[in-house]
């Protein structure tokens, strides 16, 4: 996939990087990021040849603190991030971001099927206990030239029904995009079982063939059932222990 970002990349334009430090674009000409230049290239970098970047165009920024970029509108014309999107705190923020400083670009994250899958995580013991990288906090989808940021909830980690078995699908989500792109947070209620529950159902079905998708669909509501009725009790219980009941 570098072949063809670095393709998009005419001799005259101006590179950013978002998020590179631990394996920074060499073709970029900025690079933004909280960790320090010194310490770059922890996991090598995208692209062969000399860096563009140097000491004077890295710049050291929490991304995600709500405070607009030292860039100009339209600054760049080109904007890179890869695999930072499905780490941090607000990525809807950088994608804003995104689109105010740059004229085109290419976002790249683990696919939300690598993301429901269990041992994923290579070398790390823990992975083996959890679904895709425990690290990560967001699946990120394209639908229709949309991403969609969906919080990662630990659910999919303890109930294998929900989990996906065969990687079946790009193991990356790449996405390039010109002008301006569209983003948006999936709107799950973090306190019901049934908005998650449906959520993680509908991404299940998707990856299965369609004759398996009736006995995994009513394998999922019957877990649903049950934990919604739990729920349900719990609430009850303690409203009523808020009375002496």
């Amino acid at each position: 996939m570098i072949n063809k970002v670095l393709s998009k990349i005419k001799d005259g334009d101006k590179v950013l990087d978002i998020g590179g430090w631990a394996r920074p674009l060499n073709r970029a000409n900025f690079v933004i990021d909280y960790m320090p230049h010194e310490s770059r290239g922890v996991g090598g970098y995208w692209g062969e040849g000399e860096e563009y970047f140097n000491k004077n165009t890295w710049v050291e920024w929490d991304v995600c603190d709500r405070k607009p970029f030292p860039f100009k509108d339209k600054e760049f014309d080109f904007v890179f991030c890869s695999h930072l999107l499905e780490d941090i705190r607000d990525p809807l923020w950088v994608c804003f971001e995104m689109n105010r400083i740059g004229k085109a670009g290419y976002i790249e994250t683990p696919s939300r099927v690598v993301e429901s899958h269990k041992n994923i995580g290579g070398k790390w013991n823990l992975n083996k206990y959890v679904t895709g990288y425990s690290h990560h906090r967001w699946y990120v989808e394209d639908f229709d030239n949309k991403l969609l940021f969906t919080f990662k909830n630990p659910l999919i980690h303890m109930i294998k029904e929900f989990q996906v078995n065969h990687i079946t699908k790009p193991e990356l989500m790449s996405f390039f995009w010109e002008n301006i792109f569209k983003y948006e947070e999936n709107p799950i209620d973090a306190d019901s079982y049934k908005s998650i529950f449906a959520d993680l159902k509908r991404f299940k079905l998707s990856t299965l063939p369609e004759y398996k998708r009736d006995g995994a669909a009513k394998k999922m509501d019957e877990i649903a059932k049950k934990m919604q009725s739990v729920q349900l009790s719990k609430k009850v219980k303690g409203k009523l222990s808020r009375y002496g009941r």
